[in-house]
């Protein structure tokens, strides 16, 4: 029997123990999207600085955090925080023990899932005014970054998955 709550979009957060080093956030995302079911994924966690923000090297550049970039699916996305945690919405429940596997499998410290409401359903006022009154997809509602200067801070990914 289908129930609607096997049918309905699942939200559930990721968050690691310690902040996941750019490897194993591309391993952990990788595995995650080869189960399938994706809808949305959101990373949070402090900005990597470009430049040295105090002490006696204050304004030179930060070599390591240069060129970071995840390559999920088709795509490479540019990391721009150290990633402490992960927002997922997947089409339904029938995926959330093939994530619990990924991250099992994939991550080197405790993790805890938690399923809740995580992401808009309703345009937001940041939403309005980047995007206007028409939404096409409503896959971007409330990851629109107020403060972001760069254009392309989303990524769509595409259904096919190079298997």
């Amino acid at each position: 029997m289908v129930t609607k709550s096997d049918t309905e979009p699942v939200q559930i957060e990721i968050f690691p123990r310690k902040f996941l080093k750019p490897e194993t956030a591309e391993c952990l995302l990788g595995e995650i999207y080869r189960e399938g079911g994706l809808v949305r994924i959101m990373i949070q966690g402090p900005n990597l600085p470009k430049a040295v923000p105090y002490g006696p090297g204050k304004g030179l550049p930060v070599e390591e955090n240069r060129d970071l970039l995840l390559k999920l699916g088709d795509q490479a996305l540019e990391l721009r925080v150290k990633v402490g945690r992960i927002w997922l919405e997947l089409e339904s429940e029938e995926y959330l023990e093939g994530v619990k596997a990924a991250c099992e499998r994939t991550l080197p410290c405790p993790f805890e899932m938690k399923r809740k409401r995580l992401f808009h359903t309703k345009p937001t006022v940041s939403d309005y005014a980047k995007y206007g009154s028409e939404i096409e997809d409503e896959r971007i509602l409330g990851l629109v970054d107020p403060k972001g200067k760069r254009e392309r801070d989303l990524a769509m990914l595409s259904d096919s998955r190079g298997d």
